[in-house]
């Protein structure tokens, strides 16, 4: 299991018939943070693979976000930040005292919203805090 800060910054854009595209101002952005348990599989080089990046996508802004919404309007991701976390950090388990969302990902694939204090498996790999 691999454990990530994710830090999302979204803004939502709006169809310009003319253009042919989607509308923002990247100054509207709003920025969150997540914690997750992935996969193994889902990262590589500290960093989601694309596929991982996409289902944690999908997760936030539903199925066919890439589709844009019915009134016209669609998420528009600006950055996304991908912290993988060390032992050590791991260990002093930040995200139970952040207020933020903890999720966890099955091999099926599926993302689901965790209590911050189930994010961490039995995991005797993991050193305790060093102090």
């Amino acid at each position: 299991m691999r454990y990530l800060r994710i830090t999302i910054k979204d803004t939502l854009g709006f169809w310009d018939d003319y253009l042919e595209s989607y509308m923002f101002n990247e100054d509207q952005g709003k920025s969150f943070t997540s914690w997750y348990r992935l996969p193994d599989a889902w990262v590589a080089d500290g960093a989601l693979t694309p596929e991982a990046r996409e289902a944690v996508y999908r997760y936030w802004y539903g199925e066919n976000w890439r589709l844009g919404n019915g009134d016209g309007s669609q998420f528009i991701v600006l950055a996304t930040d991908e912290h993988e976390l060390t032992p050590d950090e791991v260990a002093r388990r930040a995200w139970e005292t952040s207020g933020e969302t903890c999720l966890a990902a099955g091999e099926d694939g599926q993302i689901t919203k965790v209590d911050a204090n189930q994010l961490l498996l039995n995991d005797r790999s993991i050193p305790k805090p060093q102090q």
